[in-house]
């Protein structure tokens, strides 16, 4: 699948705008150094205010704090079993990086088949890890499934749904499509409710109703705005369409138990908070076997194969379609998936000013925060626009813009890599305050050099 096909009409670069003939690789490493910048002045101001970045006082959320893993963990009773193939010893130098950035494990299938994995700090391929940002993509596949059953339409208003923003001018004709592409407009509340005592202080039980009233600060499609108040809204509007359906799903979670995780035999669970609310933007844990199961139904289109080896589809190809290719503001992320292309930057350096922002909002209103702050969200903006134009001008030297493939993406680089075109499935976790030098370029090259896969098309 070619997720930037060949267009009829492509720019020229008399077109393009000056510099945009640079290949995205190399525009994207500029990003990643300008924002990386950024974020350290954002630390600075932040420390002179008494208040770091990432204060090692600062209490985890309940979402990221992992409990201490089981060695003695055993396998999903209901899990289908992978079938074990051969070791590969040439993946030892992706398990090295993998392991010299606070991994935590490895699993790698090729076609279905177990071909290498490597494990430690007390994990086992069976045993629950926790996933945090790499938890939101099982929201696009609920949705999916949502519109095949008919309980909604991805162009549908959300307000039609959560009646509460029918009187918010800024929120009334947001769509469900734009709220799974981040860009329905609403501040992320990152640095409030994925944060305990900030969200003591600011007396948040209930994730779902704060992120209902969250504040507006972009137009709707207008900008990408990552964090996990769009996630909230999301579950809290999946709750009531199933209570109006009557299909006897409580919330998201039940419904996805239902539809996804029974058949595929997986067992994830999901934190909640003091009223219930699942976290879906960075509270599940699961095991890389069974994240792998779930993986390799993404790369099927959809089906997936019992242990008895036959095939049961669980979404259609349409509607998983729909999930990964790009949707709103920014190019490089679909449905609650990351799509990559060769030589693309990490998720974490595309929305490290953004965030930055976040924690200056948290930290006060002041005037230096407030200029730091509309800085940072400028740098991020600038650097999605840079992104539509690296692969505008990338378009127009190449016939064909391959996808490499579609990422779960955490905190800590946890990632599921999807990529159908080798056949591969990939399971990385590692520590949740590591592997701020992991690079998934750099991995995924490791991971091909090993196995011999010819190099991406450029």
């Amino acid at each position: 699948m070619r997720l930037f096909p060949t267009r009829r009409h492509r720019p020229t670069a008399a077109q393009l705008p000056a510099g945009t003939m640079r290949t995205a690789a190399g525009r994207l490493a500029d990003h990643a150094r300008i924002i990386a910048a950024a974020v350290a002045a954002a630390g600075s101001v932040l420390a002179s205010l008494g208040c770091s970045p990432r204060d090692p006082a600062t209490p985890l959320t309940s979402a990221e704090q992992t409990p201490p893993p089981n060695p003695q963990a055993v396998a999903n009773p209901m899990a289908p079993p992978l079938s074990t193939g051969v070791p590969a010893p040439d993946l030892a130098a992706a398990f090295a990086y993998s392991r010299e950035h606070q991994g935590d494990g490895v699993l790698v299938l090729r076609n279905g088949t177990e071909v290498a994995a490597e494990f430690g700090n007390g994990f086992a391929a069976t045993t629950p890890h926790l996933l945090a940002s790499g938890t939101k993509s099982f929201s696009g596949i609920a949705a999916a499934l949502a519109v095949a059953d008919g309980l909604l339409s991805l162009d549908e208003r959300v307000s039609d749904t959560i009646t509460e923003w029918r009187g918010d001018d800024a929120k009334r004709d947001v769509t469900v499509r734009q709220l799974l592409s981040l860009s329905a407009g609403i501040e992320s509340l990152s640095a409030v409710i994925d944060n305990p005592r900030n969200a003591r202080a600011a007396g948040v039980t209930d994730r779902a109703q704060a992120s209902i009233q969250a504040r507006s600060i972009a137009r709707p499609g207008a900008r990408f705005i990552y964090g996990p108040s769009s996630f909230y809204v999301f579950g809290e509007l999946m709750r009531r369409k199933l209570t109006a359906a009557g299909t006897g799903d409580v919330d998201i979670v039940a419904y996805l138990d239902r539809r996804v995780f029974q058949p595929l035999g997986i067992a994830p669970r999901f934190l909640r908070d003091e009223a219930g609310n699942a976290n879906l933007p960075g509270g599940c844990r699961v095991s890389a076997r069974d994240w792998a199961v779930f993986g390799e139904m993404v790369r099927r289109g959809g089906v997936h194969v019992d242990a008895q080896g036959h095939e049961v589809r669980i979404l259609d190809q349409a509607g998983l379609d729909e999930l990964l290719r790009p949707h709103g503001p920014n190019v490089r992320y679909g449905l609650t998936w990351w799509l990559l292309r060769p030589g693309d930057a990490d998720p974490e350096d595309a929305i490290a000013a953004d965030l930055a922002a976040d924690r200056l909002d948290a930290a006060g209103n002041g005037p230096i925060r407030r200029a730091m702050r509309d800085r940072l969200r400028a740098r991020a903006e600038a650097a999605i626009a840079a992104d539509v134009a690296a692969i505008a001008a990338d378009a127009a030297e190449h016939t064909e813009q391959p996808i490499s493939g579609y990422m779960a993406a955490g905190k800590g680089k946890q990632r599921l890599y999807v990529i159908p075109e080798h056949g591969l499935t990939i399971v990385r976790f590692g520590d949740i305050n590591g592997g701020r030098d992991f690079s998934d370029a750099r991995f995924l090259e490791l991971v091909r050099e090993g196995l011999e896969l010819p190099s991406p098309q450029r």
